[in-house]
């Protein structure tokens, strides 16, 4: 190959090469560039759920699971074994929202995964707690079921 021929391919490539950086900067500058309120978050937040968790023959535990400030928790985990406040993210389609968060234990390597759907006032999906240890792991799954309340007269009874 002549040295001609090196020097022309190399120009070739440095030029597909900055095209395809232009490109892919435009590309991210337009989704950074989305407004805020436009979030998909901001449909949730604020909103309390008063549900009951559980799974088949379980007796079900009343629970409120909260979105506030870009933040998810379930009140009952928080209360009994340390489960974090945690940030949770949703996908809108139709009338329908689904919400995904990850709650880390404080208290052990343990979390909980949570995955719902919330149509109209009513909420329900499951959750999976994983208890991680170094020689095991344990995934147990449950539902959760509940209903919108105003948040500021809900009460975990």
């Amino acid at each position: 190959m002549s040295l001609r021929a090196v020097r022309t391919f190399s120009l070739w490539l440095s030029a597909v090469f900055l095209s395809l950086m232009i490109t892919s900067t435009a590309v991210a500058e337009q989704v950074l560039a989305q407004p805020a309120d436009n979030a998909p978050m901001s449909v949730l937040d604020g909103k309390t759920f008063k549900a009951t968790l559980g799974r088949g023959d379980d007796a079900p535990i009343d629970d409120l699971l909260v979105f506030k400030d870009g933040l998810f928790v379930s009140k009952e985990c928080e209360a009994r074994c340390g489960y974090a406040e945690t940030e949770y993210w949703v996908r809108a389609e139709g009338d329908t929202i689904e919400m995904f968060a990850e709650s880390p234990c404080l208290r052990s390597d343990a979390i909980i995964i949570w995955e719902g759907t919330i149509k109209g006032e009513e909420i329900e999906g499951t959750y999976t707690w994983i208890n991680k240890r170094w020689y095991w792991t344990f995934e147990k799954e449950f539902e959760f079921k509940g209903r919108l309340v105003d948040a500021a007269t809900a009460t975990n009874n």
